[in-house]
């Protein structure tokens, strides 16, 4: 893990234009703001994956100061808390997944939509719940598309295999498609 530039994004409208799942982009976001911005998440408890973000990703003066105080408070926490970081990230999800079905009708959304779009599995489902039935078949074309595209590189790379390392993007592609961004979902 390393530290990216945080864009604070507003609106899952801003990331329709990027590459990937657009629920990914923008969480990716919050979460590297969670983990890169003090102060911007209460941080009482952390999951392995947002610990090891945090050393990783945050200025080291305030990443000590930080593991100073929960190496203070550990001894009274509960191994059951949920991780702070994760509670955000869970909470502004759900508020991008419902902006984004509420938008389907806006014309960015539409352009998008005709555009090539690219979904997750997981970003792919939340939407489908919420959205009505003409746009949840979209929604699972979209992804159906892209599953195949990845299932034709994949085999590609699997039977062709060099050891020059072009292709292998490809499997971050996969792994995102299949389980969305790192640290975004346990």
């Amino acid at each position: 893990m390393r530290a990216n530039k945080v864009l604070n994004y507003n609106s899952i409208l801003q990331v329709l234009g990027e590459p990937g799942c657009p629920v990914c982009r923008f969480m990716k976001d919050v979460q590297a703001a969670a983990l890169q911005k003090p102060g911007s998440t209460r941080v009482d408890h952390l999951c392995n994956f947002h610990t090891w973000g945090l050393a990783a990703m945050q200025r080291a003066p305030l990443a000590a100061d930080l593991f100073l105080r929960l190496l203070e408070k550990e001894a009274h926490v509960s191994p059951d808390l949920p991780c702070d970081i994760c509670v955000v990230l869970w909470k502004e999800e759900d508020l991008r997944i419902r902006e984004l079905v509420t938008c389907l009708n806006h014309k960015l959304v539409a352009q998008w939509l005709r555009s090539k779009p690219i979904l997750c599995s997981i970003h792919g489902e939340k939407l489908k719940k919420g959205a009505p039935p003409v746009l949840a078949s979209t929604i699972q074309a979209i992804m159906e598309r892209y599953r195949e595209q990845l299932m034709e590189g994949l085999e590609k790379l699997r039977d062709d295999y060099r050891s020059d390392t072009a292709n292998w993007g490809l499997l971050g592609h996969a792994a995102e498609f299949l389980a969305s961004q790192r640290g975004l979902h346990a």
